[in-house]
C-alpha cells in the first residue's frame, strides 16, 4: 500500500510540475489578458455595464482605446455628421469588439476602409462591447446610436450565446452594488487552455447517465433577446434606415453551431423578413478549419483573419444595401451617381 501511495503521489507531483511549466509557457508566449481597467456598472444605462470614456488598456497586447462615448475607437471623440456622410453603426459583442485584435483589423474598420474606396462619404462606427447581449445592443441603439444619426445599422450578433441573459443579470447586480464574483481559477491560462475540458466533459458525461427532462416553459433569454431584435427591427423601420444582421460564428464547433444555435435564427429572420446574413455558410463553402481562426490558445475569440474573411464577405453584402444615389469614387472608374 505505501509503495502504491508513493507512486501515486509521485504522478500527481509529476502532473503538478508539468502544469506549472506549461502555465509558464503560456505566459510567456502570450500577452497578458488585460492590462488596465476598461468596464464600470452603473443603473443610468439600461445597458448595466459599460466602458469607460477616453480609456486606455491593452488586452492580449493589442491596443485599446475608447472615445468620449466609451466605445472602441482611435480618436477621442465621433466627429459632427458631415454633409452628404452615410453613417453606419455597427452593434455587437466581443466577438465585434475585437480583444486582442488591434483597431485597424478589426471587421469593421476593414470593411470601412474597402467601402471607402468606392464610396468615399461611408463612415462605420463601432458600438460594440464585451459580455452583450441583444437587449443591450438595442439599449446601445437608443441610447448612443441614434444620436449619431446612423444611414444603416448592422447587428454583429453572435448566435452561441445572444440568447443568454445571465451575465445580462449580473451586470444589473453588479450595478446595483453587488460583488463581481469571478472563478479564482479562469486566471490561470492553463485551465483557460486545456483544463476546462474537464468539467464540460465531466457535465455532457453526467447529463447523459443522468438525463433532466425538457422544461416546457418559454425560455425567457430567447424571449427578452428576439423583443429586443424586434424593436431594433422596428426602429430602423421608422428611422427608413436598412438594417442587417449579421450571424457571427464561433471559432470552434461549426457543425455544432449550424444545428443548434444558427437554425432557429435563421428560420425567425425569415419569419420576420429580416435581412440576416449567415457567415458561417460563407465560412463553410470557404472550406475553413474548425478552430484555426481563434486568437490564440487560452481565448476562443477571432484572430485577425477571421475579421478580414468577416469583412471581405460583408463587403458585397453591405454595398447591395448602399442607397443608388452614393456617389462613387474616381479610383473606381464608375461614373458618379447624382440623386
Amino acid at each position: 500500500m505505501k509503495v502504491i501511495a508513493w507512486n501515486v503521489a509521485l504522478a500527481a507531483l509529476m502532473v503538478l510540475i508539468a502544469l506549472v511549466a506549461l502555465e509558464g509557457y503560456l505566459r510567456y508566449t502570450i500577452a497578458p489578458m488585460q492590462q488596465g481597467t476598461l468596464y464600470e456598472y452603473t443603473l443610468k444605462s439600461k445597458r448595466y455595464k459599460t466602458m469607460k470614456a477616453n480609456a486606455h488598456v491593452r488586452v492580449f497586447g493589442a491596443d485599446v482605446r475608447t472615445n468620449e462615448l466609451g466605445f472602441r475607437d482611435q480618436r477621442a471623440s465621433v466627429p459632427p455628421k458631415q454633409p452628404g456622410e452615410f453613417r453606419i453603426v455597427v452593434l455587437g459583442d466581443s466577438f465585434t469588439f475585437g480583444p486582442g485584435v488591434e483597431y485597424d483589423h478589426l471587421y469593421t474598420s476593414l470593411l470601412e476602409a474597402r467601402l471607402r474606396r468606392m464610396h468615399p462619404e461611408v463612415r462605420v462606427i463601432n458600438l460594440a462591447v464585451e459580455g452583450y447581449n441583444i437587449i443591450q445592443y438595442e439599449a446601445v441603439l437608443e441610447e448612443v446610436g441614434l444620436a449619431l444619426q446612423p444611414d444603416m445599422v448592422l447587428v454583429g450578433m453572435f448566435p452561441v450565446n445572444d440568447f443568454e441573459v445571465g451575465d445580462y443579470d449580473n451586470h444589473r447586480r453588479i450595478a446595483a452594488g453587488g460583488r463581481s464574483e469571478v472563478p479564482w481559477y479562469l486566471s490561470f491560462y492553463v485551465y483557460r487552455a486545456y483544463l476546462h475540458r474537464i468539467p464540460e466533459l465531466a457535465h455532457k458525461a453526467l447529463a447523459r447517465l443522468l438525463p433532466v427532462a425538457a422544461a416546457h416553459t418559454p425560455d425567457r433569454g430567447w424571449t427578452e433577446n428576439i423583443g429586443a431584435l424586434q424593436k431594433i427591427a422596428a426602429i430602423a423601420r421608422e428611422r427608413k434606415v436598412p438594417l442587417g444582421v449579421l450571424l457571427l460564428p464561433h471559432t470552434l464547433g461549426f457543425e455544432t453551431q449550424r444545428t443548434v444555435y444558427f437554425a432557429p435564427v435563421k428560420a425567425f429572420c425569415e419569419a420576420e423578413q429580416l435581412n440576416c446574413f449567415d457567415l458561417l455558410e460563407q465560412f463553410r463553402a470557404l472550406g475553413v478549419r474548425d478552430g484555426a481562426l481563434r486568437l490564440n490558445a487560452v481565448d476562443s475569440h477571432p484572430n485577425e483573419q477571421y475579421n478580414r474573411l468577416i469583412a471581405d464577405e460583408l463587403v458585397p453584402y453591405v454595398s447591395a444595401m448602399l442607397p443608388a444615389a452614393l456617389p462613387w469614387s474616381e479610383e473606381t472608374k464608375q461614373p458618379t451617381r447624382q440623386p
